[in-house]
């Protein structure tokens, strides 16, 4: 319920997080589960007519809000991709400068496939962002940070932020 409404950008407001990413103009953004354009939409405009925002989702409904939404407000940076995170079909290798997986990693089902595509995907200087829930705090539903972290470094991450809250945690990666 929460996911979708105004309570949301109150609590996490997607400018402040976009900024603490370092995202700026001219960049390539990737929302990753981008859902209904929760940080797609205030990336486009961040990162400006010179960036681009790959908003990326397994559910043609999402991309479809996606698209709505911007044709509303007049966004054309924003490029839709109906693929799975372990595949990320149609990214150029080495083009992305940040990747956000917020409250989407749980449902990947590979999530080292995922990474390593993420990685492939990424510049040398790029970031990764995961926001997710802690598993064993939802009943199951979110991912378990400590094992993530590990998963990571297989992948050729390396961990820069960790911060675990009561329910939720968040992480900043970078390839190595």
């Amino acid at each position: 319920m929460v996911i979708g409404s105004r309570v949301r950008s109150w609590l996490q407001d997607p400018y402040k997080i976009l900024s603490s990413l370092g995202l700026s103009r001219g960049h390539v953004f990737l929302d990753i589960g981008c859902g209904t354009g929760f940080l797609t939409l205030p990336a486009s405009t961040v990162v400006g007519d010179e960036g681009v925002v790959y908003a990326v989702d397994v559910d043609e409904r999402y991309l479809e809000e996606v698209r709505r939404k911007a044709a509303r407000y007049g966004v054309r940076n924003v490029k839709l991709v109906m693929t799975p995170a372990e595949r990320l079909d149609g990214l150029p290798p080495k083009s992305v400068d940040r990747a956000v997986m917020m409250f989407s990693l749980h449902h990947v089902g590979d999530r080292v496939e995922a990474f390593r595509r993420v990685r492939d995907v990424l510049k040398y200087n790029g970031l990764l962002y995961i926001h997710d829930p802690i598993s064993s705090r939802m009943l199951g539903h979110g991912t378990d940070p400590a094992k993530v972290l590990r998963e990571l470094v297989e992948t050729g991450f390396e961990p820069r932020k960790i911060r675990r809250g009561f329910l939720f945690w968040r992480g900043l990666a970078s390839p190595t």
